[in-house]
């Protein structure tokens, strides 16, 4: 299956508001991963219209350490995503959030109505490490994923190396970010980090999987069943 495990909504303050549920589905493939920043607000109406209409959603998040450094996760329970999201509330910096400087974070449903606006500072750092970041994303079970390891906030990019913690898969924007990771053993994935309707499926995955469900696309993800564009 096709997969870009990497797309923004309207929540990231660094995305486009026409990136909602039905603009976001004309253009995706079969599978995608909706990952703001700091937040699986948006996740559920997403995944909503999504799976209504024969499509799968990966309940995901990036959150961004105090060091600066984007890691991804991704949940079988879009549950406790929102757990997770209302406790990095948390951990986020206590400033008044002017969207006209910052951009605006704007929640929506399934039939891309805009809700409200977040008013935490959704695009800063959080206040927890790299290694605390890795916990808390295992303890609501999701699977870490260190996001495009080679360019701004990304872990290569920010530390020059891979630390010793347990995740083992990134996300790789080109071949060599995709050979040096191989390189150091870990499971690559290409998305498109999309936060642009027309970067929707610029880079994608390919998985090797029967079953269109959240369990055993991640699944094979974490068995290394799964191809970059650059393999092809």
């Amino acid at each position: 299956m096709k997969a870009d495990l990497h797309i923004h909504s309207s929540l990231s303050p660094c995305a486009e508001i026409t990136m909602v549920p039905g603009e976001v589905f004309n253009r995706s493939p079969d599978v995608i991963a909706i990952c703001d920043h700091n937040s699986g607000g948006n996740v559920r109406a997403f995944k909503n219209l999504f799976e209504r209409k024969g499509k799968l959603v990966i309940p995901g998040i990036e959150i961004q350490t105090v060091e600066d450094i984007h890691i991804l996760g991704y949940f079988l329970s879009i549950s406790n995503l929102e757990r997770l999201s209302l406790i990095l509330k948390d951990y986020l910096p206590k400033i008044f959030y002017d969207p006209e400087k910052f951009g605006y974070q704007i929640y929506v449903d399934e039939n891309d109505n805009f809700l409200k606006m977040e008013k935490s500072a959704l695009g800063f750092p959080t206040e927890l490490s790299l290694e605390e970041v890795v916990d808390i994303i295992q303890k609501y079970g999701g699977l870490p994923v260190y996001a495009h390891i080679g360019r701004k906030f990304g872990v290569l990019y920010q530390l020059g190396i891979f630390p010793n913690l347990p995740v083992k898969i990134c996300e790789v924007t080109n071949k060599e970010e995709l050979n040096t990771a191989r390189k150091n053993g870990y499971i690559a994935l290409s998305s498109s980090d999309a936060h642009f309707l027309e970067q929707i499926g610029v880079r994608y995955s390919i998985i090797d999987v029967e079953k269109k469900d959240v369990n055993s696309v991640l699944g094979a993800i974490i068995s290394g069943r799964v191809k970059t564009i650059w393999d092809f």
